[in-house]
């Protein structure tokens, strides 16, 4: 009896150490879960993209169909006046008209300060007229009026004179400018020729801003906004 001893002792401590090894593996994570939980994410992203792809194909389309509807309304209305070539289409907001070229005019009807006009053109998403060219010189001669404020003012830290969208006056435009001088701040247009004035005093302003073209194209309108050189 004494000989086989050892022998139960060492089978007993056998089987103790197999069940503790196997209680231990019973609380390790399955490959398969992981690999469940790692392909969830993915699944959602390509779900939400596929959502968004559709939002985007159904904003495009409702945007098609109204500009085709803007086209067919407003620009054959345009042919008939001359105005329009049938393949291109300039559109301008309400009360704005198109003098010819890229851009749309706002005539004011009343008189206001500059600062009061300038404030007006920005709030219309455009700015006060600005002279840039020798061809827009000659436009505003056709205007109704002979004296509107100009997007121009004197800057004294820089002591130079400044167009609204942040260009110096240069020196082809000053050949066209008259009496201008800091003790009056800010330009404005009288039949051709530009001169300077008091910035609290009350003139008509003309507001400008780019047109909107709309181009034939496969027997529906395109949109194409100009864009104005620097």
């Amino acid at each position: 009896m004494l000989f086989f001893l050892p022998a139960m002792t060492e089978e007993v401590t056998y089987a103790n150490l197999k069940f503790e090894n196997s209680h231990e593996l019973d609380n390790i994570t399955k490959p398969e879960d992981t690999k469940k939980k790692v392909f969830q994410i993915p699944k959602d992203y390509r779900k939400q993209l596929r959502d968004l792809n559709m939002t985007k194909n159904e904003l495009h389309a409702n945007f098609s169909n109204t500009l085709q509807a803007i086209g067919n309304q407003l620009c054959l209305e345009g042919e008939k006046n001359l105005k329009n070539n049938g393949q291109n289409c300039v559109l301008c907001p309400a009360n704005w008209k198109w003098e010819g070229g890229d851009t749309c005019y706002y005539h004011s009807k009343t008189t206001k300060s500059w600062e009061e006009s300038h404030q007006f053109c920005s709030s219309q998403n455009s700015t006060l007229l600005l002279i840039k060219e020798q061809a827009k010189l000659s436009l505003v001669q056709k205007f109704p009026r002979t004296s509107y404020w100009l997007g121009l003012i004197f800057r004294p830290q820089q002591r130079i004179w400044y167009w609204t969208d942040n260009t110096a006056l240069t020196e082809e435009q000053k050949s066209w400018t008259k009496q201008i001088n800091f003790l009056q701040p800010c330009g404005y247009v009288y039949y051709s020729t530009i001169y300077s004035r008091t910035c609290k005093e009350e003139v008509y302003y003309i507001c400008e801003k780019p047109a909107i073209q709309l181009q034939r194209g496969n027997n529906h309108w395109q949109e194409d906004w100009f864009v104005r050189p620097e």
